[in-house]
């Protein structure tokens, strides 16, 4: 027998079974599912993203069925706690609108499934940012209510290319980022962007963190404010993870008190 035979994948990990958390647009639950490429990974796992530990997925590649289980798995595990969620969010360990990762009939499920949900106003998607195609957003807004948007959540981390690019190992251009934008545009503000923002990433300490996270926020409203298209940050300090502590042993973990004067700032 295979793994995927042997254990039951339809409830996730322990510590990938979130509780929902009070956000500016209602309740918010993160529901996680599994990776759909043959190896279950992220493909930018050990390629990439020197921060990030999440991309190993759960160890075995899944298919739509699985993650059908996954979903009727969460349905029941959540049921009490669906009708009061404004904001559900989607994991899959890595780009969840890259066919190969998560195919279009697991989104359209999850789709299905949301678009009755009565409560819930917002769905985000985790994606890497070369999957985000104006066709792909159409194809899955059509999946939903009327009255319900659908995001993106991209991880920009931080608007120095030195530091994304040359420190954290995270290939993503501004350009890309503006194309992104445009693929989320003219959608009747049915869509938006919520943009990673990493505080005191590797190579940044002090005033010096403070000030990339001012600059970081300015140019997501810079962008929003040229698209027209909506932008939340989901503000992360930095914190020392396998793949960053072998690569920047010395980079400390993020001092709350610089992160909140960062905030006030």
């Amino acid at each position: 027998m295979s793994m995927s035979e042997d254990i039951d994948f339809s409830c996730p990990p322990e510590g990938s079974l979130f509780d929902p958390v009070a956000s500016p647009r209602g309740m918010r639950l993160a529901l996680v599912f599994g990776n759909e490429s043959p190896t279950g990974r992220c493909p930018f796992y050990n390629i990439q993203c020197i921060h990030c530990d999440i991309g190993a997925g759960e160890g075995v590649s899944f298919t739509p069925e699985m993650n059908r289980g996954r979903l009727e798995f969460l349905k029941q595990h959540y049921k009490d706690v669906l009708p009061k969620i404004g904001h559900l969010v989607i994991y899959n360990y890595g780009s969840t609108l890259n066919d190969k990762e998560f195919s279009r009939e697991t989104r359209h499920n999850i789709l299905e499934f949301v678009a009755g949900l009565r409560s819930v106003k917002r769905i985000s998607f985790d994606s890497r940012e070369h999957f985000v195609t104006a066709d792909r957003i159409g194809e899955m807004l059509e999946d939903l209510r009327a009255g319900q948007s659908l995001s993106i959540t991209l991880g920009f981390e931080t608007q120095s290319e030195e530091v994304r690019i040359g420190h954290l190992k995270k290939s993503i251009t501004r350009d890309e980022v503006d194309a992104v934008f445009r693929a989320l545009a003219g959608h009747d503000r049915r869509t938006a962007v919520e943009m990673n923002v990493l505080f005191q990433p590797p190579g940044i300490t002090g005033n010096e963190a403070i000030a990339e996270v001012v600059a970081t926020i300015e140019y997501g409203i810079e962008m929003m404010q040229k698209h027209d298209v909506l932008v939340d940050f989901n503000f992360h300090p930095y914190y020392p993870s396998i793949k960053g502590t072998k690569a920047f042993p010395d980079h400390p973990r993020a001092m709350m008190e610089h992160a909140i004067r960062s905030l006030f700032m």
